[in-house]
């Protein structure tokens, strides 16, 4: 009998295990998604745009790219046209249609009734994205920026952009949104390694908490494995329009950073 309950006891255990929170999940992930830290550049490289160099470190956006081909093509203009407009249309020079057109005939820089050989930019490859990685725990990720180290290509941070734009009713609900997105987090990783955290009974309420309130005005919460820093960062501003309305814009980021570049940023205000 005594084994039967020590058996039972043991299975409910076994599950209890495996869903227990733990910071060596942020460890194990080593970044979001398919961005894994320091690995290398070439692996994302057709859909990175190039935003920023400082430091020996080069910021691009991650998004869907476009690559094209240039292609002449004979057309006929019937209507009288002008070459610096025909240049602006084609993206191209003067110098360059010219190139192109050893025979065209021009009247004080005016074509008319002429076929001549024009650049056409035309698509070559369309370098996808996978559309899922803008969706974090349902918050619209509006855009993902990667930090790469100059010096050898590695991946050093990983930032999620969740900014939004509120009416000004919604600015008692911003704490309580800030809430529910650590929530999300602590859920699989637990509670933040900060020395302050929030009290279980401000997680279990729904009314909002002093803990997220304090931090919806530049606030940072963090959270600290051996190797990876993950971050979420709060901020908020009031925007006039045009009409005299106003708007809240929240900056919210989720960023997950190599712990020694993490340090390094702290120490050179990078």
């Amino acid at each position: 009998m005594k084994k039967i309950i020590l058996l039972l006891l043991l299975l409910l255990f076994i599950p209890l295990v495996s869903l227990a929170q733990s910071i060596d999940v942020l460890e194990d992930k080593n970044g979001y998604e398919i961005f894994k830290l320091n690995s290398d550049k070439s692996g994302y490289v057709n859909n990175l745009k190039l935003i920023s160099m400082n430091d020996g470190f080069s910021t691009y956006n991650y998004q869907e790219t476009v690559e094209y081909e240039i292609v002449n093509e004979l057309r006929y203009f019937k209507k009288k046209i002008s070459l610096t407009n025909l240049a602006n249309r084609f993206s191209t020079t003067l110098i360059d249609l010219r190139n192109l057109n050893p025979n065209m005939k021009d009247r004080k820089g005016y074509i008319k009734k002429q076929k001549i050989v024009v650049p056409i930019k035309k698509i070559f490859r369309k370098n996808s994205i996978d559309n899922s990685l803008f969706y974090l725990f349902g918050n619209t990720v509006n855009s993902i920026n990667l930090i790469f180290k100059d010096s050898d290509n590695k991946l050093k941070k990983i930032t999620l952009e969740l900014n939004q734009k509120l009416g000004v009713n919604r600015l008692s609900l911003l704490g309580y949104n800030l809430k529910l997105l650590y929530k999300d987090f602590s859920n699989i990783i637990g509670p933040t390694t900060d020395n302050i955290k929030p009290t279980q009974n401000c997680l279990n309420s729904s009314s909002m908490c002093i803990y997220f309130e304090d931090r919806i005005m530049n606030g940072n919460i963090l959270w600290q494995s051996k190797n990876v820093v993950l971050s979420i960062f709060h901020n908020f501003k009031p925007n006039v329009n045009y009409d005299g309305s106003m708007n809240l814009i929240v900056n919210r980021e989720v960023s997950f950073t190599d712990k020694s570049f993490y340090i390094f940023q702290k120490n050179n205000s990078f």
